[in-house]
């Protein structure tokens, strides 16, 4: 099964995507133009959608609004599937380490799986 963590903010993006090798690392730079700042989000949140093609569960994670505009976003769009897949969102501070955010990665999808294993 292929699940993924994101930790979003209107900056950047982090997709994890967890392997039985490990986990793979994306970073995505948001270039947001302030004079067409909607077509940049929008652009911005097509291209995270576009990493999670593939994921089967997906945690979302991040700071602000970011994370809940791109739950919006996959649930509006073309991205159904991946709207299918989004398992949880949850508030995280500013700013992480990787080690932060994947030790909360790790904490919900053990969680996760031990609830929803018998259904």
């Amino acid at each position: 099964m292929s699940y993924y963590s994101l930790w979003i903010d209107t900056a950047h993006a982090y997709v994890y995507k967890f392997t039985p090798n490990g986990v793979e690392e994306t970073k995505i730079e948001a270039h947001v133009s302030k004079e067409h700042a909607h077509e940049s989000t929008d652009k911005f949140y097509h291209e995270v959608a576009g990493k999670l093609v593939n994921a089967k569960e997906l945690m979302i994670m991040g700071p602000g609004v970011a994370k809940d505009q791109f739950k919006h976003h996959c649930e509006g769009h073309h991205h159904q599937n991946l709207a299918k897949a989004i398992v949880g969102v949850k508030a995280m501070e500013s700013h992480p380490t990787k080690a932060m955010m994947l030790e909360k990665a790790g904490e919900f999808f053990k969680s996760y799986h031990s609830w929803t294993k018998n259904y």
